[in-house]
């Protein structure tokens, strides 16, 4: 399992629950098998996706970015991933 993080910062964070809940099956259907957001800030979210490998998640993530920042305004701030280490959920 691989992981991607990315650090967002929006305009408005009114929209993002229902953005991130429209954007899923797209995401789904690239090859992500989970999906997580956690608001870090008054206007800045972390979110997390696996996928089944590295090659999967680097195929598609860049356009999930992208869709995600046409939907709603603001910019990414940071990214990170890695394979996942241990899974205890």
């Amino acid at each position: 399992m691989f992981a991607t993080f990315t650090d967002w910062e929006f305009e408005n964070m009114d929209g993002a629950p229902d953005t991130a809940r429209g954007m899923w099956p797209m995401m789904q259907a690239a090859g992500a098998t989970s999906f997580k957001a956690t608001q870090t800030g008054e206007n800045t979210v972390r979110t997390m996706l696996t996928w089944p490998d590295s090659e999967t998640a680097q195929a598609a993530i860049e356009k999930m970015r992208a869709t995600a920042l046409e939907k709603m305004p603001g910019k990414v701030v940071s990214t990170t991933a890695g394979a996942i280490m241990v899974d205890l959920s």
